[in-house]
C-alpha cells in the first residue's frame, strides 16, 4: 500500500484483482485531505472522551476509598467514646 509507482500497482492489480476496489477507495480517500482530517478529529474527540471517563472513574474509586477509610475511622472514634 506504501508505494505508488504505476507499474508495481498495475503488477499488483493482475495478480490480485481484489486489490484494485481496496487501492481505489484509499487512492480516494487520500485525495480529500478534508475528510482524512475530518476523521482525525473523530477518533481524537473519541480519544479525549474515553480519558474523561477514565479519569471521572478513577476520581470516583479515590473518593470511595477515602470514605471507606473514613468510616472506619469514625467506628473506631465511636467504639473509643463509648468505652
Amino acid at each position: 500500500m506504501s508505494l505508488d509507482e504505476p507499474e508495481w500497482i498495475e503488477a499488483v492489480i493482475e495478480t490480485c484483482p481484489e486489490f484494485r476496489s481496496l487501492y481505489e477507495e484509499v487512492y480516494e480517500m487520500c485525495r480529500n485531505l478534508e475528510k482524512v482530517m475530518e476523521m482525525y478529529s473523530k477518533e481524537l474527540q473519541e480519544l479525549d472522551r474515553n480519558t474523561v471517563q477514565y479519569m471521572i472513574d478513577e476520581m470516583q474509586e479515590t473518593i470511595n476509598q477515602k470514605n471507606e477509610q473514613l468510616n472506619q475511622k469514625d467506628e473506631q472514634l465511636s467504639q473509643k467514646d463509648c468505652c
